[in-house]
């Protein structure tokens, strides 16, 4: 017949005191078994061998002090008490539970229990807090438990890499009938994350990163390919779904191009789409005024970029792009200032307009003044208001003159020296 198990408190059984002394003052007497704890802990079986000299008798019994800070007391109570059940569970106590008898088991030199709480540790999931607790007490454990840390180090630059590029063509991949929009902007999220910049720098880094902006041009280029044949095939038809959906990823992919300083990558196609465009939506009954402002905010990015030098495109390009956009944001502004519109977002119609003046300023004399007769004979003048435009073109009109006249004279008097 077997022996009943050892319980621990048991004191008919018990031969040694454990004290968990805190340095608060607390102190918690344990009536525990020198077999168990000899079996389970190489400081118990140190402490209550014949070659320590200080082992002390208490009410019949050795007794062994633990000292320990009174934020780890409870952890050094399971401690002992773990080593007395026959499966050890550490989901008892959750994760930061189990980081304080990892310790404790680490100090008390117990490498089975302390074996069990790491690959606990290791294998459940972790909220912020317990990242932060991790980071702090297990390097300080010794290497044997830095595996626990490894969903935390540095992610290879490789993977990254090809995480970046799975996603963005993920997504570009419009349409797709199988992935709600309100999700797919929640990937695209993370993507602008990877390329934010955080205290050190972005996840990705893209000044020598070939492969990734070749994979961004890449599914760009399949984006505009497929939006031109939707407005394109579907001219006259109204597809709201279809055409909100492409409209709000180009919007999302120049946001994405402009960090990556790519937004030659989208300009000249957007250029040379802009009259399919704008017939489309003039034509289709029904497009969500929201759609139409999504229309507008990409094509101020289009007129930024070719404004500040980014993207260089041919003085009749230029002259098209001015002819074209000019009367539909017209169109638009005066149907903002009748609805009364809540999303309307003054800033980005302030820099639409500079970037309307930059660009006609950049045009030979003829075509500024083309445009400039176009705008005086619509019905809005409010918007763009060209009248700073007007102002240089009066004043190139006569300083061009005078100049000419100068070089003439130059060089007739040249000519007659020679």
């Amino acid at each position: 017949m077997s022996n009943p198990p050892l319980k621990i408190g048991d004191r008919t059984t018990s031969d040694v005191v454990v004290r968990i002394i805190t340095d608060s003052g607390r102190d918690f007497w344990m009536h525990c078994h020198s077999e168990i704890l000899n079996k389970n802990s190489e400081y118990f079986a140190k402490r209550l061998s014949d070659a320590w000299p200080t082992c002390q008798i208490l009410d019949s019994r050795y007794c062994v002090e633990v000292q320990c800070s009174e934020s780890e007391f409870n952890s050094y109570v399971n401690v002992i008490r773990l080593i007395y059940s026959n499966q050890p569970c550490c989901s008892w106590f959750g994760v930061r539970g189990t980081l304080g008898i990892l310790r404790a088991s680490v100090y008390l030199e117990m490498s089975q229990l302390s074996s069990l709480c790491t690959d606990y540790l290791e294998s459940v999931p972790w909220d912020e807090h317990d990242e932060e607790e991790m980071l702090k007490i297990i390097p300080l454990m010794g290497p044997q438990y830095e595996r626990i840390l490894s969903r935390l180090r540095p992610v290879n630059p490789l993977q990254i890499t090809r995480i970046f590029i799975s996603a963005f063509r993920f997504a570009t991949s419009s349409p797709n009938p199988n992935l709600k929009h309100e999700l797919k902007s929640c990937y695209q999220e993370q993507i602008e994350y990877l390329l934010t910049d955080d205290d050190d720098s972005p996840l990705i880094w893209l000044e020598n990163n070939a492969v990734v902006k070749l994979e961004v041009k890449y599914c760009v280029k399949i984006l505009l390919d497929k939006f031109e044949g939707f407005i394109k095939i579907e001219f006259g038809a109204l597809n709201e779904l279809e055409l909100r959906n492409f409209v709000s990823d180009i919007l999302w992919v120049c946001q994405i191009l402009t960090k990556l300083d790519m937004m030659r990558e989208i300009v000249p196609n957007w250029v040379n789409l802009s009259q399919d465009i704008v017939n489309y939506v003039d034509k289709s009954t029904g497009v969500e005024f929201e759609i139409k402002l999504k229309l507008v905010e990409i094509t101020a990015r289009v007129f930024e970029s070719i404004s500040f030098g980014n993207v260089i495109l041919p003085a009749v390009k230029r002259l098209d792009l001015m002819k074209i956009w000019i009367p539909y944001l017209q169109t638009i502004r005066v149907s903002i200032e009748e609805e009364k519109a809540q999303n309307f977002e003054v800033e980005i119609w302030q820099n639409l307009e500079s970037a309307i003046i930059a660009i006609v300023s950049t045009l030979s004399l003829d075509w500024q003044g083309e445009i400039l007769s176009e705008w005086f004979g619509s019905k809005n003048l409010t918007y763009p208001n060209l009248i700073e435009a007007f102002e240089v073109w009066c004043y190139r009109a006569n300083s061009t003159k005078r100049r000419l006249g100068k070089e003439r004279f130059c060089r007739n008097g040249s000519d007659q020296k020679i």
